[in-house]
């Protein structure tokens, strides 16, 4: 502790204060630069009084000074200074200037969740904003007393000029998604507290727990609160294909075959191209004007021009008939989509190990063979472990993944890709609805012969997952659903949305049938029709619509050379 006393009165003669105090301190020299600070503070309080505060750096050691001077009648100078001296003076100045006169652009932008392409923006919103800031003022008051006074002042000085401001809406089609929402109570909840017993102080507590809502989902179309798609009625924008009505046909049928590797000509006497829903792959037959022909296409990838529609196949079971003087060679054919089958893919096993969705599942089989997934089903998820086969080659298993869901294959094996499509497109009894993918009339129909199958009609049916599945009644639209079909079971029905479709199509494959066989040509303006397209038949006063099931196309050429192209469909309608 240090003790001071004064004995005698201060005088304002006497300028030296009474008592110095010096200390010594070692000094390192610093590496960099060195810098110069001047920091000084005043202040009032009843006389004035004045303290300032220097700092100054030298090289050799720092003296510190401390001055105290005391007064209580008249004016006092009270100095508290650092003495570091150096050679030369750095001042360092930090400034922050703010300002802005110029043109400023706003723009907002509300991007929507959009994974497809931006098909047009539906509105553009422009407008003109004049906006003069002049400058924004922020004062801190401090009255302590009389004479203390503390004002703290920034001027912000902004004058923007908003020129335009726009705001793009982008509208277009967007993926399903789960929609989920909470379902509201059908009362409000309440709490009864009663107390039976005078209170006591306890360190126990009360503990409430109240259970959440439920919570609904399901698989639409984000951007409402009304539901979509589960019952959406056949809406279509497409053109049908109507071939032209011609008071005479000229026609000038083609027929080329070659060798897909290296193009090389192979003579062919006949073809015969066919396919249906239930086939993963297209079959054809083929009829060789030679041995070197047979010889040349066998085991290989052949593409077939027939009116300038291609078709590829793989040439694999040949065939040969001799007789006197007469020699034949043949040979049974697959579409390009075999190559995932027996007996050049081998069968595998195959489990999901996470959670995967349906179309994922299809990309799992498809990995690695060089063909793309074309999905057109409603997706939705399958728990780990849901799904598994044993033994399966890559095609058979990605068909046996369709029929799970009502589905089919639709395979383009000019691109090498898979499209996994409904099996009733449109549904049987809801043609009457629907625009048409071809429209044939009387003067393209060679031959017309229909028949009928009857079977039991059904409205309802049960479709059931296993472990992780789930349990659905499936209800024709319109119906009292009393008639059900036989339950179906499946190890893919996890979700609502695999039993609807699955459920569909077992209702749909039900009924009283009519079977009906078109011939028909094979046209520029009349392309082969595909299974599960929505075929128009106007035929002997009679006008109907039906889902075509399978397509054969024949081609031939006579000894005279001359060359016959047609095409064979079979379609099915309720009756």
């Amino acid at each position: 502790m240090i003790e001071l006393r004064f004995k005698q009165r201060y005088s304002p003669e006497i300028i030296t204060p009474p008592i110095k105090l010096r200390f010594n301190i070692d000094h390192v020299e610093p590496e960099l630069k060195s810098i110069g600070v001047d920091f000084q503070l005043n202040w009032l309080s009843q006389e004035l009084i004045i303290q300032s505060k220097d700092l100054y750096w030298h090289n050799q050691k720092v003296g510190t000074e401390i001055n105290i001077a005391s007064t209580r009648e008249k004016l006092a100078t009270a100095l508290f200074n650092f003495d570091w001296q150096y050679t030369a003076l750095i001042t360092a100045q930090t400034s922050a200037v703010w300002g802005n006169s110029g043109y400023v652009s706003n723009v907002i932008k509300m991007p929507y969740k959009i994974i497809t392409a931006i098909e047009y923006n539906e509105k553009d919103f422009n407008w003109l904003t004049q906006l003069s800031v002049e400058h924004t003022e922020f004062k801190q008051l401090w009255n302590s007393s009389e004479l203390l006074k503390t004002v703290r002042e920034l001027h912000w000085h902004v004058k923007p000029l908003l020129e335009s401001r726009e705001l793009v809406i982008h509208y277009g089609e967007t993926d399903k998604e789960y929609i989920c929402y909470w379902r509201n109570h059908p009362f409000k909840g309440y709490v009864n507290l009663e107390f039976t017993a005078a209170a006591t102080s306890q360190n126990g507590r009360l503990v409430m727990r109240f259970n959440n809502p439920d919570k609904i989902c399901y698989w639409g179309l984000p951007g409402g609160l009304v539901r979509g798609d589960d019952d959406v009625p056949t809406i279509d924008r497409k053109i049908p294909i109507e071939p032209q009505i011609r008071n005479t046909y000229i026609m000038q049928p083609t027929i080329n075959c070659v060798r897909v590797f290296d193009d090389v000509k192979i003579l062919i006497s006949s073809v015969n191209y066919s396919v249906s829903r239930s086939q993963f792959s297209a079959t054809a037959n083929l009829k060789f004007c030679s041995r070197i022909d047979l010889e040349r296409a066998l085991d290989q990838e052949l593409k077939i021009s027939i009116n300038g529609y291609d078709f590829y196949v793989i040439c694999e079971q040949p065939s040969t008939s001799k007789r006197f003087a007469n020699s034949s060679y043949s040979a049974s054919c697959r579409g390009r989509f075999a190559l995932l089958s027996a007996p050049y893919a081998r069968a595998t096993n195959y489990a999901n190990p996470t959670a995967k969705t349906l179309a994922g599942i299809m990309s799992d089989i498809l990995v690695n063979t060089g063909w793309s997934l074309d999905n057109k089903m409603i997706d939705y998820p399958i728990p780990t472990g849901a799904f598994s086969y044993t033994n399966l080659t890559p095609a058979a298993a990605l068909l046996s993944v369709a029929k799970s869901v009502g589905a089919m294959l639709d395979i383009d094996n000019a691109n090498k890709t898979v499209s996994v499509i409904p099996s009733w497109p449109v549904m049987p009894w809801d043609t009457e609805n629907a625009i048409c993918d071809v429209i044939l009339n009387d003067s393209i129909i060679l031959e017309h012969n229909t028949s009928q199958t009857i079977s039991q009609e059904h409205n309802a049916i049960f479709v059931r997952g296993e472990q992780q599945g789930v349990a659905c009644k499936i209800k024709r639209a319109g119906t009292l659903g009393d008639q059900f079909a036989n339950d179906v079971v499946d190890t893919l029905i996890t979700h609502n949305q695999a039993a609807r479709q699955r459920g569909t199509c077992e209702l749909a494959n039900s009924g009283k049938k009519q079977n009906t066989t078109i011939r028909t040509k094979l046209l520029d303006d009349l392309p082969p029709i595909r299974p599960g397209m929505l075929v128009g038949v106007t035929y002997s006063n009679s006008t109907y619509k039906a889902t075509c099931d399978s397509m054969d196309i024949s081609a031939s050429i006579n000894n005279s050379g001359a060359i016959t192209v047609s095409q064979t469909i079979k379609v099915i309608s309720n009756v």
